[in-house]
């Protein structure tokens, strides 16, 4: 497909599905187990909070948040009072059965005290959180057109450097491939923070096949 024909008609479904915000409603599918123990379990191997009374984290690019329960657990050991957000731009985006992303994430973070949904772009986020958490973001066009994204939407030096400036103390970020992390790597050394590469991410859950690596940026 014509690339500026398939940006055209990613513009063209985003803006309808984000304005109609058409779904399902009361979605009650099953929760991935899989998925957040293993978002539990790379927390637990890469991050160290110190305990607090309270903790304000974010998570960007929730999509339906499947594995919001692997991040609460985890944090929820290191404070008394938890506020976990979760930010999605395309939140609207239907699967094959009409449910949204939206509808979705509402079923899994039901029960989850203090957990929140955000069908929004992150450059409208402007709270200060304690810890983020970025899995997969998009560094290179290709991916963001094949997820539906118009190409205005692909600018991430932007999107990082205003997740730095709401970052209070550290940030871990998981790229896929050793070539999407070089590029992570780049954007980081621009914004002037201090960071640790992690290398290709462990985990005992294994659940997906190509490799992934992370970095922990630090305020």
């Amino acid at each position: 497909m014509n690339i500026m024909f398939k940006d055209l008609k990613n513009s063209v479904d985003y803006y309808i599905r984000s304005h109609t915000k058409f779904s399902r409603k009361n979605y009650k599918g099953e929760v991935n187990n899989d998925e957040a123990a293993y978002v539990f379990d790379i927390l637990t191997r890469y991050m160290n909070p110190k305990p607090e009374g309270s903790l304000k984290i974010l998570d960007i690019g929730s999509k339906n948040w499947a594995y919001v329960k692997g991040e609460y657990d985890f944090f929820r050991k290191y404070c008394d009072n938890l506020t976990l957000d979760g930010v999605e731009i395309d939140a609207y985006r239907l699967y094959a059965n009409l449910y949204s992303r939206f509808e979705a994430a509402k079923f899994y973070i039901k029960n989850l005290e203090g957990v929140r949904y955000y069908a929004d772009d992150l450059m409208n986020i402007s709270d200060k959180y304690d810890y983020i958490i970025w899995l997969l973001p998009f560094v290179t066009p290709y991916p963001l057109e094949q997820w539906g994204l118009p190409k205005n939407y692909f600018m991430p030096q932007r999107l990082l450097e205003h997740a730095c400036e709401i970052l209070k103390k550290e940030m871990l970020i998981v790229n896929q491939g050793e070539q999407e992390a070089k590029i992570q790597q780049t954007l980081i050394d621009r914004t002037g923070l201090k960071y640790k590469f992690l290398g290709e991410i462990k985990s005992s859950i294994e659940i997906f096949k190509n490799p992934r690596y992370g970095f922990l940026v630090s305020k």
